[in-house]
């Protein structure tokens, strides 16, 4: 897409379908959200939760106890984990050390997700598109969307990040904007059946 193609957000006339997410039922290793079901939904969701709350978290500890926990065995190192590469590059711009300072909050939700690809019920490759929203010590506020991919296999009942080699970074489109839907993006809803 092209670069200033998050800065559309002219909406167009005509919509993707939703992609539905169903609710997690519970909350695993790092506080993470889990229990999605064995669906591509589920492990679209599942990614989500994983990098909203490394993004909130912005802590490189955070993110590596994370990467640990919610990735196969084989997935390979944390630090090349692009998720990584993120909080770092942040934490150093900001020159905030080696997690967010306190007065800082940032907020991330997903606004997007699809499906890249799939190899029967136990790998997807699942792709979500965060709004993240940033306010410092002073108030000042900034947005940006970010999209992101990651293999995910089913391991023993659960999502996990996948080995392999990573994922093409994701287009950052403006949701509901025709640009968006030709990158694949669908517009997010949880599904509402399955709440608790």
């Amino acid at each position: 897409v092209p670069p200033l193609s998050v800065q559309d957000p002219a909406p167009d006339t005509t919509q993707p379908a939703p992609i539905t997410i169903p609710a997690p039922t519970g909350v695993g290793a790092a506080q993470i959200p889990d229990g999605y079901p064995r669906t591509p939904e589920g492990a679209v969701g599942q990614l989500a939760s994983v990098l909203a709350a490394v993004v909130q978290q912005m802590s490189l500890s955070y993110t590596q106890e994370v990467y640990s926990a919610w990735s196969a065995p084989n997935a390979g190192d944390v630090a090349a984990w692009p998720m990584t590469v993120n909080v770092r590059s942040f934490l150093g711009k900001t020159r905030m050390g080696a997690a967010k300072s306190v007065d800082a909050t940032i907020v991330a939700f997903p606004v997007a997700g699809q499906v890249k690809g799939s190899d029967g019920p136990d790998w997807q490759l699942a792709c979500v598109l965060l709004d993240i929203r940033a306010t410092n010590r002073d108030g000042d506020q900034s947005k940006v969307l970010y999209g992101h991919c990651d293999p995910m296999q089913w391991d023993q009942g659960r999502w996990v990040i996948a080995a392999g080699a990573a994922a093409a970074p994701a287009p950052a489109t403006w949701p509901g904007t025709a640009l968006s839907a030709q990158a694949g993006w669908r517009p997010w809803r949880m599904d509402s059946d399955h709440q608790d």
